[in-house]
């Protein structure tokens, strides 16, 4: 399989950790760290990375060890059936987070008709699945997904186990979230 594995981090002090374990799993495949130094946004650092990316499928997955690149193993398998497989959290967090996630799920499947965690750190793509995007924020996933259905694509979302030795998943500050929503209406309006 050419694999390209592209792993974005803002100076992840777990970077060194993750790339190890993904040298581990997947011995061949290509390493790719998106870092965003100049403040681009996320969006901008993975598109930068894809540039350098020469394998046929691709894979985004956090620096933060959350979520195991050893998880790429139960994704590869859909490839066979689907364009994009991304993974989901089973959701154990606060009954405030789950709340969230349930709204936002709701929220991306009335604007962008999606009924997935376009947020889960963990996302693979044939190669062609990758239709460019504009937004360089992190909510460049959402453009990428939303794209993807409109043309037709395949998608699926996979169950992925968290570590228990990841990143603590920090409580979104309301500015972030309010950000987020109007980044995506911005979206849901050009892309109509």
């Amino acid at each position: 399989m050419n694999l390209s594995v592209l792993i974005p981090s803002k100076d992840e002090p777990k970077i060194l950790k993750m790339i190890e374990a993904v040298e581990r799993c997947f011995p061949n495949a290509q390493i790719v760290i998106c870092n965003d130094r100049y403040g681009m946004g996320k969006g901008w650092a993975v598109r930068k990375a894809l540039e350098q990316a020469t394998g046929d499928y691709i894979c985004f997955i956090d620096g933060d060890l959350d979520i195991h690149p050893s998880m790429i193993h139960r994704l590869i398998p859909f490839l066979s059936d689907y364009d994009i497989v991304i993974g989901k959290k089973q959701i154990r967090r606060s009954i405030g987070r789950r709340i969230l996630t349930k709204l936002t799920r709701f929220y991306l499947h009335l604007f962008f008709g999606l009924n997935y965690d376009t947020q889960t750190g963990i996302k693979l793509f044939h190669r062609y699945a990758l239709l460019d995007w504009k937004t360089n924020s992190f909510i460049f996933d959402l453009e990428i997904l939303a794209k993807a259905r409109n043309k037709g694509l395949q998608i699926i979302e996979v169950p992925v186990e968290v570590n228990d030795f990841g990143s603590s998943s920090k409580p979104m500050k309301i500015s972030s979230i309010l950000k987020c929503l109007k980044e995506s209406f911005n979206l849901w309006l050009e892309l109509r």
